[in-house]
């Protein structure tokens, strides 16, 4: 965790100095990154393929898979999760000289968790998001929001997490990020490492 904070310390000024937006925009990444339990239950690797396309002038259409295979004491399980999501932004913030974006989001997902480590139960599931996205540059921006998301089986199974998302556009077409994750009830943090690639 420590080589994390050094490195967004070290780079900061830079991305600060630069810049573009995650929202309304074509793009398709990846990520590689770890996720652990705050109680030492288990930890392991975790990898995230993703794109986002416009459907609208204010509408983003997103498409998400994450595949984390996770240790414990005893064994060795997956998780992994296949989603569809839109969001709604409200644009009327956005100028030249900087960006404030919120948005609404909903989506559908299927989960399956062989340990049910992170996810109680397998199944199909919902979503619904709220956040914003902070740019301070053309092509740095600072992206979070607050996730509600279950089974459509039984609501009791949900959880809520927190994401925080720290973008870098280097050109036009090629941007990196670093970003933070937590599940409160499954009590997991994670952290990646992206890159992205806009053909537009």
């Amino acid at each position: 965790m420590k080589l994390i904070y050094l490195f967004v310390l070290f780079f900061l000024p830079f991305f600060l100095s630069n810049g573009k937006s995650r929202i309304g925009e074509y793009y398709l990444g990846f990520g590689y990154g770890t996720v652990d339990d705050s109680d030492g239950l288990f930890d392991g690797d975790s990898f995230n393929f993703f794109t986002n396309s416009l459907a609208s002038d204010s509408v983003d259409l997103n498409f998400h898979y994450t595949y984390s295979g996770l240790d414990t004491n005893s064994s060795k399980e997956t998780f992994w999760k296949l989603g569809i999501g839109m969001r709604y932004h409200f644009d009327h913030f956005h100028d030249n000289d900087g960006m404030f974006r919120p948005f609404l989001g909903a989506g559908l997902q299927y989960f399956d968790d062989s340990g049910s480590l992170l996810q109680e139960e397998d199944g199909f599931g919902w979503t619904v998001e709220l956040g914003a996205e902070l740019s301070f540059t053309q092509n740095v921006s600072f992206l979070f929001y607050s996730k509600l998301y279950g089974l459509w089986k039984d609501f009791r199974h949900n959880d809520f997490e927190i994401n925080s998302e720290l973008n870098w556009w280097l050109d036009e077409e090629n941007a990196i990020s670093i970003a933070y994750l937590r599940a409160i009830d499954a009590g997991s943090d994670s952290v990646f490492f992206k890159y992205m690639y806009s053909w537009r």
